[in-house]
């Protein structure tokens, strides 16, 4: 056993031995390329030949070293196809560390099932799936695929990342093959210019990137295709189902969009003469909107349905009449046929819906890296979400702010930015009055409101947790309730505005600690901020915070009497600033006790590396600071 351990460390030193395959050995891996490794990427090699403006294949080889079970399933090869893909070579291979084959994939091996995002009805994607066992570690996986490629234009092979993070590289390359007649479009990252031929009657791109250690993974830090090798291509033309369109630039792509949206709007003439009649006699405009976005509302109901054109062409405004429901793109296209027969212009917008959109589309690069529609009403500067069946008209909602979006007008498409979120819109004022008893219990008043995103969680509520009990369980489970057994709780969320209201009263034993004649009483214990972000010591990427919030909360401690607080006021307002945000907190004392008043405001910010000390004693600080304690003693004055 001593002698096997020798033997490898050795090995793992740099010296080389003859594999027994084809497959790169571990065993020549350097420090450099171990260093914060789980697995290392040792050949990727992409093949895009591009056929047609419609056809094209695709194929890769990766071979991985997996040096330890941290890594990222690298060990699982997935493929996406569906009614115009087809996968002509799936395979996969595991090789130990002296380069002896241990596993090699059959067809009772691959599994295929229908994808399911959770949110979408039906939709005609698959997944073909293998799992490559690693009996023991280090080893190698090799993943072999290729695919046939018809209408592919607007989504296809669309980026290439060649290494993920706490994953070294030692060799890796991307090659497409384009008509001369056709042109590949390209943004990348960290990548070499490509080396651009001309064979025959094909133009070649290569991009080869070779050795680059492992990139840390660190919270906060900003989207891969920022801090890795990363490559996104189009091409100038392709077709999909008879349909030209172009990635040449961003109104070339809006015109494709409306041009397979086009003659969709019509209107069912009873529904056109419901219309008229929903707004006889206003005026404002505003009104008119508002009054067809409830119309919209309480006709229709979301259900994604992902098919034909890859999913981007909408059902007709018909088709959503008739039987009340449609996807993102056919309720935005719905909605606007709504507001065309009230004479009111608006856009569908294509946008990225996530919490940080992975790659924020440029002005120089049309690309397609949208999973979502909007409608846009440019003469009140409104965006309509029309997949929600409860929202405030022209509430936009968390995940779709801030972000480049491209909006389809009727010349094409304008790359256009949402508006990015004050932290006054989102947030919560609170007030929670604490009635401390001499049984050591505590009753609980509290009433707060809550504000933009803050309140989205609750106007979901009435729509989905019909049930009183149920909608308590859950609110305690978010954080929001501090228990499920309260005597009292009413909800109500604002049908015009982006306001919710919650207030609720129960009591709590055990509150306090006490002590023979001394409480200790915890000022703001179900509500305090306590997320630090984690020690950092050699922080390696830029931290990229993107909360934006503003939060009031108010504590009346509200004593028994013939008790009055011994310690802990302080007759100085606590201040913290930084630029990620401000904390500040004051205690004083009440008629009946002592009033607690923290406000903490959280603004995006993009710091650099060597910023990370100081960003996380803020919290550190604030942390501290949420903690306080009143010692109370029976026996003194107030």
């Amino acid at each position: 056993m001593i002698r096997l351990s020798l033997l490898c460390c050795l090995l793992w030193a740099g010296a080389r031995v003859q594999a027994q395959s084809d497959v790169p050995s571990l065993l020549v891996l350097d420090s450099v390329l171990r260093q914060n490794a789980n697995s290392t990427v040792l050949e990727y090699d992409v093949v895009f030949r591009v056929k047609s403006d419609r056809t094209a294949t695709y194929g890769y080889r990766k071979v991985t070293g997996l040096l330890n079970d941290r890594h990222e399933d690298e060990d699982r090869l997935v493929e996406n196809f569906d009614g115009d893909t087809k996968i002509t070579t799936f395979r996969a291979a595991v090789h130990d560390v002296f380069g002896k084959q241990t596993f090699s994939s059959r067809k009772k091996d691959i599994a295929v099932h229908r994808y399911n995002d959770q949110m979408s009805f039906y939709q005609d994607l698959w997944l073909q799936g293998v799992q490559s066992p690693c009996p023991t570690y280090p080893c190698t996986v090799t993943h072999e695929v290729e695919k046939d490629l018809n209408d592919f234009g607007l989504m296809g092979v669309s980026q290439w990342r060649p290494v993920g993070r706490e994953q070294s590289l030692v060799s890796a390359s991307f090659t497409a093959y384009v008509p001369l007649d056709n042109e590949l479009l390209y943004d990348s990252n960290l990548l070499p210019d490509p080396e651009i031929t001309v064979e025959g009657k094909e133009r070649v791109y290569r991009w080869k990137v070779g050795r680059r250690a492992a990139q840390v993974s660190e919270a906060q830090a900003p989207p891969v295709t920022e801090t890795l090798p990363y490559l996104r291509v189009g091409l100038a033309n392709f077709e999909i189902d008879g349909y030209r369109g172009s990635f040449r630039d961003w109104q070339s792509f809006g015109r494709f969009i409306g041009d397979i949206s086009a003659g969709r709007d019509e209107l069912p003439d009873q529904l056109a003469a419901e219309v008229r009649e929903s707004i006889a006699g206003i005026d404002d405009e505003r009104t008119k909107i508002d009054r067809l976005y409830r119309l919209m509302q309480a006709r229709t109901r979301y259900v994604s349905i992902q098919l034909g054109l890859g999913g981007w062409q909408p059902f007709s405004a018909e088709y959503v009449e008739r039987n009340r429901y449609g996807d993102c793109k056919a309720l935005s296209n719905y909605m606007g046929a709504l507001l065309a027969e009230a004479g009111i212009e608006s856009y569908p917008v294509l946008i990225h819906w996530s919490r940080r959109a992975p790659y924020d589309p440029k002005p120089e690069f049309a690309a397609s890296p949208f999973n979502h529609m909007v409608l846009y009403v440019p003469s009140q500067d409104m965006y309509l979400e029309c997949t929600s069946s409860d929202a405030p008209t022209g509430y936009l909602g968390e995940g779709k702010e801030d972000r480049n979006v491209l909006w389809i007008t009727p010349e094409g498409g304008q790359l256009q930015r949402t508006p990015a979120p004050r932290p006054a819109d989102n947030g919560h004022t609170r007030t929670v009055d604490l009635h401390i008893t001499d049984k050591d219990n505590v009753g609980v008043n509290l009433s707060a409101t809550f504000y933009g995103s803050k309140q989205e969680d609750f106007r979901s509520l009435g729509a989905h947790i019909p049930d009183r009990q149920d909608q308590i369980e859950f609110l305690h489970e978010k954080g929001f309730l501090p228990d499920i057994s309260g005597e009292a709780y009413s909800f109500y969320s604002d049908p015009d505005r982006p306001v919710a209201r919650v207030d609720y009263r129960t009591q709590v034993r055990n509150y306090v600690r006490r002590m023979g004649k001394r409480y200790f009483v915890p000022v703001n214990r179900y509500y305090a901020y306590s997320w630090v972000p984690e020690v950092g010591e050699d922080r390696q990427l830029p931290i990229d915070f993107t909360a934006s919030s503003f939060v009031v909360d108010t504590v009346n401690v509200v004593l028994p009497p013939g008790y009055a607080v011994e310690s802990g006021l302080s007759a100085e307002e606590i201040v913290y600033t930084h630029e990620v945000g401000e904390y500040r907190a004051s205690l004083r004392k009440t008629e009946d006790g002592v009033q607690w008043i923290r406000t903490l405001k959280f603004q995006p910010t993009r710091l650099p590396a060597t910023a990370y000390a100081d960003y996380r004693q803020f919290f550190i600080d604030v942390s501290k600071t949420e903690r306080i304690q009143l010692v109370v003693k029976e026996g003194q004055t107030k």
